[in-house]
């Protein structure tokens, strides 16, 4: 077997506009190739692969591993190219939940259209411990089987609730499936797929199961094309920087999907090897790759990998939970069209002569000026004016530097890598670094980095603390990830842990905790790279184009990547200053624009809680398209006698993301309560908080019984406790209450000792029942209902509004927030630590912010100040305080007022569980309504409530409180209200 020192290493990255090329042995560049990519990608790697074996002046028998990094998959999916992609059929394991979110729902109508082929639901599926929700249904499995034969669907998904911590469900309902259909069907796993987070699994896998049939055809080009290398393995890179068996990636193309970025920062990370070695401490590293379009930055880690995002990402407007590297991108690269305005200033870009540059730009003999132009000298750019140059040169510094800042983590200066073709516009000094590295070989960086690529093991599961402590689930954990490791070929004695990372979920008593494991080492050169290429076909005649006569033509694809976190799109053909709301009387007839509106609103209100109600938004599509719509009724007309059910769920919102609700938790639990208490119906639904998931959860319990949701709620804001709402505020007892599973597990509390014992009985009850149930409290009445929180429904409207306005015009959003919502502006910031723990089933912890580096300022001496904030949580934000050197700390916010962390790419809302080191935020502070700055209201719900040794000291003190108008007040006929 060679060693590792002697293994010649082939990297490959296919791109858009080049395909690069290098050959590595130990590190070491011994030859590279940068060719234009061909339309026949096949042909074109065989060159390259040529290319650079001829270059090196070696034996093509020498090379031990190919590793080729594609973009052809994800192109696939954002060209919406019907001939390469498959109708899927969808089979859920999941007993009676997940039913009001169905598949595809999500989908962007014209990709729906594509990919939808048949879904269904069968019994089965595990709860947050591993018990099963139920066994799984055989013969519901073969009726599934009967239904996706008669459709003519081969492609098929099999997902199971919580199937990534115990898969033996989804193996089993495979294997049926399997047997009943026959090998020409291709049936895969969710679990193989995508991690917890189910609908965001099953889109990954989805996605995954429509490409197959074309990923295949692509990695038997790729395995011709190194057919002649009779030695070498071939390997495609994935998108968290490591690699996946050729065969292996055929079956799963999405995790190929972006892989690119990863590839560039880790090719300059090993390019800038020694560079990197010399640099002092905790010293921030980014890497920069200027393309001929773009321009990509991320942050390297001590690992030399990217820094992950943390959140949701979309692709092709498909929401996933992907691990892929936390890129800032902006228009700017070698290409990039250089033009002067009426004014006279100097613009670049974001248009581009892309792979055009050597034709079209003037350096070449063409008439663009492009960016390229103003940094090469010859005879064609000595006619550039000086003005022009200058102007030019300062506006691509001014962009880069701007784009570094958004980046950087860290106060002080960073050291930047440079790499990528179009690196050459970029100047020698950059605000904000202290070193620029400029390695050898840059302009294939990303080739070098798919030569570096790793194999990996990945281990995602809860655990609950048993008999092991959840430091031996840790350890046992990181066995499972390095034994996956080395089955997938990697060499144990080279593999290192990268990640872990411990999530605990909320609102669980049992200690409930999210682990997740990755680790990394280097390929073990072993024989079983012939087997391996053996497996693949090596002729081109297994694609067979499907649909290509269908006449489809897909139009305005999104972008590849949206960061989180916000489910919200901007519709491009909306005006949303001028939109309204449908009111007819005092009914708010619901539209899909309501709901995205409603979901940043709501966000905002849930103060860094109560879920994220994406799977509820998907329910709420559903109950529009079914035509008999969602409707709020205005609060201050109803009659004095009217009964109204405070609806919702109790439990983990994390548990939420992935046991999907279904249609019965909460009808269960208000056909309980009717019964117990007397009533043989109700004329509304109100949350029992405005906060997230919650709010939509009542209007589709509303929606259910064909009746009206109440535009208030019994909080004004979100709080941990059930008791902690102005009813209870007002004396008015939880009980009677109910709690339901949606499986036949109903338990009614007719009355209870005081609030506090309500809870703990209620809780108790939801742990069993899986920790997640829903929620019916203490029925009210018209005349109760008109002394809550006002208008619940319309304040978020109002709030989702204003963030969905500045995000279709691309600015900050806060400063309207600000001028319409009673608050200010707390802090701009990145996420440098959090901290978490649970305790009866609270997450408490804290999330650590420091200042973005253009608002750091200076004392007289020229010594930089750097501030910090500090903020407090318990499952929502408590308190945030300033944190300067040199100074006493400063409480700038405190509860009941609301502390919102919003994301600065788009202004959408952030809860606790998307805390993430390298995130940034903005900060800001609601005024709380006036019943819980009362004496008693701070009581309940001030921070000494929370064991907090601090007074609450009001935000916008000199301001009054503005309760907020109602939609009808702002686009409604006039209603006369209720003596």
């Amino acid at each position: 077997m060679p060693s590792r020192i002697s293994s010649r290493v082939i990297g490959i990255d296919v791109g858009g506009t080049n395909t690069d090329a290098v050959i590595l042995q130990n590190d070491n560049v011994l030859a590279w190739h940068k060719t234009p990519t061909t339309p026949d990608i096949q042909d074109g790697v065989e060159q390259a692969i040529a290319a650079v074996i001829k270059n090196a002046q070696i034996s093509k028998d020498s090379i031990d591993f190919i590793k080729i990094g594609t973009t052809q998959f994800v192109n696939a999916v954002l060209e919406q190219n019907a001939s390469k992609l498959d109708k899927v059929a969808v089979i859920r394991l999941c007993g009676p939940y997940s039913r009001g979110s169905p598949p595809f729902v999500g989908f962007p109508a014209s990709l729906r259209q594509l990919m939808e082929g048949h879904y269904g639901y069968v019994d089965g599926g595990l709860q947050l411990d591993g018990t099963p929700i139920s066994e799984v249904n055989v013969e519901q499995l073969r009726e599934q089987a009967s239904i996706i034969r008669s459709k003519s669907i081969s492609s098929v998904v099999v997902i199971g609730i919580y199937s990534p911590s115990n898969p033996a469900q989804e193996e089993f309902a495979r294997q049926i499936l399997a047997e009943e259909l026959g090998s020409e069907y291709d049936i895969s796993c969710s679990y193989t797929i995508g991690r917890l987070g189910f609908l965001e699994r099953e889109n990954a896998s989805i996605l995954n199961a429509s490409l197959r049939r074309f990923a295949r055809h692509v990695i038997a080009g790729f395995a011709h094309a190194v057919h002649d290398l009779k030695n070498a393995s071939l390997y495609i890179t994935l998108n968290d920087g490591t690699l996946s068996k050729a065969s292996i990636a055929a079956e799963h193309p999405v995790r190929c999907f972006s892989s690119g970025p990863t590839n560039s920062a880790r090719g300059a990370a090993l390019l800038a090897k020694n560079e990197r070695m010399d640099l002092e401490g905790d010293n921030e590293v980014l890497v920069v790759d200027v393309g001929g379009t773009t321009t990509d930055i991320c942050a390297l880690l001590k690992s030399g990998y990217p820094r992950q995002s943390a959140a949701f990402v979309k692709i092709a407007g498909v929401r996933t939970n992907f691990t892929i590297p936390d890129v800032y991108s902006i228009a700017l690269g070698g290409g990039s069209l250089i033009r002067t305005t009426s004014s006279g200033k100097t613009t670049v870009g974001p248009d581009s002569v892309g792979p055009k540059l050597e034709t079209e730009s003037i350096a070449f003999g063409g008439e663009t000026l492009t960016a390229t132009d103003l940094v090469l000298s010859n005879e064609r750019t000595d006619i550039i004016p000086d003005e022009l140059r200058i102007g030019g040169h300062s506006e691509i510094q001014r962009a880069l530097e701007d784009a570094i800042d958004q980046v950087k983590t860290k106060q002080g200066y960073a050291t930047v890598i440079l790499v990528g073709g179009g690196s050459i516009i970029v100047g020698k000094d950059i605000a904000g670094v202290g070193e620029v590295i400029r390695p050898k070989y840059l302009e294939v960086a990303n080739a070098v980095g798919a030569a570096i690529g790793k194999i990996s093991g990945h281990v995602d599961t809860v655990v609950t603390p048993g008999e092991r402590t959840i430091e031996e689930e840790i350890e046992e954990a990181k066995l499972l990830a390095i034994r996956r490791c080395v089955a997938a070929g990697g060499d144990e004695k080279t593999i290192e842990v990268v990640e872990v990372d411990t999530l605990p979920i909320n609102y669980v008593t049992n200690g409930s905790t999210q682990l997740v494991v990755r680790v990394v080492g280097d390929l073990c050169n072993t024989g079983d790279k012939v087997q391996d290429l053996e497996t693949m076909p090596i002729t081109m005649s297994t694609f067979k184009p499907r649909r290509a006569d269908s006449g489809y033509s897909a139009s305005g694809l999104d972008s590849l990547v949206d960061t989180k976190a916000s489910t919200y799109d901007i519709l491009e053909h909306v005006d949303l200053e001028s939109y309204r709301p449908r009111i007819e009387g005092d009914i708010w007839h619901l539209s899909e624009i309501d709901l995205k509106f409603l979901m940043d609103g709501t966000g905002v209100l849930g103060v860094g809680s109560c879920g994220e109600p994406y799977p509820s938004y998907i329910a709420c599509l559903i109950a529009l398209e079914s035509g008999e719509g969602l409707r709020i009724r205005r609060q201050d007309t109803l009659p004095d006698d009217a009964l109204i059910m405070p609806a919702g769920f109790m439990g983990s919102p994390t548990v939420y993301l992935e046991r999907i609700p279904g249609l019965n938790e909460i009808t269960d639990t208000v056909k309980a309560l009717m019964s117990a208490t007397g009533h043989s119906s109700f004329d509304a639904t109100i949350p029992n908080e405005i906060g997230g998931m919650n709010s939509f959860e009542a209007l589709l319990t509303g929606h259910r019984f064909g009746k009206p949701t109440l535009d208030s709620d019994c909080v004004a804001r979100a709080y941990p406790m059930v008791w902690q709402t102005v009813r209870c505020l007002n004396g008015v007892s939880v009980t009677p209450a109910a709690v339901a599973n949606g499986c036949g597990g109903t338990e009614v509390f007719v009355n209870s000792k005081d609030a506090e014992e309500a809870e703990l009985l209620m809780r108790d009850a939801c742990t069993k029942q899986g920790s997640l149930s829903g929620m019916v409290v203490n029925p009210i009445r018209g005349e109760e209902a008109r002394t809550l929180p006002s208008n619940s429904y319309s304040w978020a409207w109002q709030i989702g509004r204003s963030i969905a306005i500045a995000r279709s015009k691309k600015v900050d959003p806060v400063k309207d927030l600000m001028r319409t919502q009673n608050g200010t502006k707390l802090f701009t910031g990145k996420v440098v630590r959090v901290t978490r723990k649970v305790a009866e089933g609270f997450t408490r912890g804290s999330v650590l912010l420091d200042q973005i580096t253009s608002s750091t300022s200076t004392t007289s001496t020229g010594e930089k100040v750097t501030s910090s904030l500090y903020v407090e949580f318990e499952n929502e934000n408590l308190c945030a305080i300033l944190k300067t050197p040199g100074k006493k700390d400063e409480v700038l916010a405190v509860c009941p007022d609301l502390i919102v962390v919003l994301d600065m790419a788009n202004g959408a809302p952030l809860g606790i569980s998307d805390y993430k080191y390298g995130l940034r935020v903005s900060v800001i502070a609601l005024k709380a309504p006036e019943v819980w700055t009362t004496e008693e209201g701070l009581k309940m719900g001030g921070p000494r409530a929370f064991g907090l040794d601090m007074d609450y000291v009001g935000v916008c003190a000199e301001s009054q409180y503005e309760a907020p108008k109602s939609v009808w007040e702002l686009f409604g006929d006039k209603v006369e209200r209720r003596a």
